[in-house]
């Protein structure tokens, strides 16, 4: 967990009612990933409820319970919603092809970390079981073939037999594109 993120959670989540809902939306653009951004909402939400109750309490004691659940409500299902990535699979003759935005949060440059991270994080979102166990191979295969298609795109790409796994990173962007062959 990265301490200005955490410093962005706590002064985000002061506002009462709307504090959670606010972290959701700083963080949830920020990551891209479920997982990363209900660690940071779990931190934010005891300040949220705790200003939510204080105001209530001192303004609208009749309706404190009611209230009291709107950022707990409200915060769960916009995090899923900002947080749902596309993914598209299609098919051909010859091949299925999957297709995912992969959000990079690292400063690492090595091209195996990034690689391993954005292959990693596009394994846990892939449910379908054929293409869990086809994926899960690629890590025993052959090296990495790194290429540059100008100064600011770096398509990093791993073959394995019947898989060819491609990672398009762009300089300027945080999402990494990722194209996945898998022949018939």
């Amino acid at each position: 967990m990265n301490k200005r993120d955490i410093l962005i959670t706590l002064l985000a989540s002061i506002p009462p009612l709307a504090g959670t809902t606010i972290v959701s939306v700083i963080i949830s653009k920020k990551y891209g990933d479920l997982k990363e951004t209900l660690k940071y909402l779990m931190i934010g939400l005891p300040i949220t409820l705790a200003t939510t109750y204080y105001l209530l309490l001192s303004v609208i004691p009749k309706y404190l319970e009611y209230i009291i659940l709107i950022p707990v409500i409200m915060s769960l299902p916009l995090t899923y919603l900002l947080t749902r990535k596309t993914m598209s699979v299609s098919f051909s003759e010859d091949y299925i092809e999957i297709k995912l935005k992969i959000p990079i949060n690292m400063t690492s440059y090595d091209p195996h970390e990034l690689f391993n991270y954005a292959f990693n994080k596009a394994l846990s979102r892939i449910r379908n079981p054929y293409y869990y166990y086809k994926l899960s191979s690629i890590s025993n295969c052959s090296g990495l073939k790194v290429s540059y298609l100008n100064e600011d795109k770096l398509v990093i790409r791993r073959k394995c037999g019947d898989i060819d796994v491609r990672v398009l990173i762009s300089s300027n962007k945080k999402i990494a594109d990722m194209v996945i062959d898998i022949s018939y």
